[in-house]
């Protein structure tokens, strides 16, 4: 998968299970050469020098277009919740990991669903007027499942990538 689909010009795009980070720095790359954007980084991984490369590769104008994106990177759920309640919803917003930080497993269960809640309704006023994208991966904490369906019941769309089947090696062996 090298390519995310183009987003839709309003509305929360949900990704599910993205195992490579090269398609989501690859779409900011080609948003902010567009306008402005607002990334939120909830499993702080973000590699700024790599975007730089890839937005070297589409123009020459790379100070311009770096300029372009505003980048957050909340530690806690009630970080994330603070960033998208400042979100003005005027801008594309890319969300990165998002329950990465409602994982936290110093907040109850029930506080973390609340907060998820909260946020998703955040992310659906924001997508009125702008794309959003937020990505996640599936939790297995005890607990924290229902929280990818509360991510999925905001979204207008959703992508869903399986991990490959894993493939069993075939031993050799040589008989004399």
């Amino acid at each position: 998968m090298n390519d995310l689909t183009p987003l839709p010009s309003c509305g929360v795009t949900l990704v599910i299970g993205l195992p490579e980070r090269e398609p989501l720095l690859d779409l900011v790359a080609r948003l902010a050469r567009q306008g402005p954007l607002h990334v939120l980084v909830g499993g702080n991984r973000f590699d700024a020098h790599r975007l730089a490369r890839l937005v070297r590769r589409q123009t020459v104008q790379v100070d311009a277009v770096l300029a372009r994106v505003q980048v957050a990177r909340p530690f806690t759920c009630y970080q994330t919740l603070t960033l998208l309640e400042h979100a003005q919803g005027d801008m594309p917003l890319l969300v990165l990991d998002l329950l990465t930080t409602f994982a936290d497993d110093s907040i109850s269960d029930q506080e973390s669903t609340r907060l998820l809640m909260l946020a998703a309704a955040h992310l659906r006023r924001c997508g009125q007027h702008a794309p959003v994208l937020v990505t996640a991966q599936p939790l297995s904490i005890p607990g924290r499942q229902g929280l990818t369906a509360i991510l999925q019941n905001a979204a207008d769309q959703m992508i869903t990538y399986q991990p490959p089947q894993s493939l069993t090696q075939l031993s050799l062996t040589i008989d004399d």
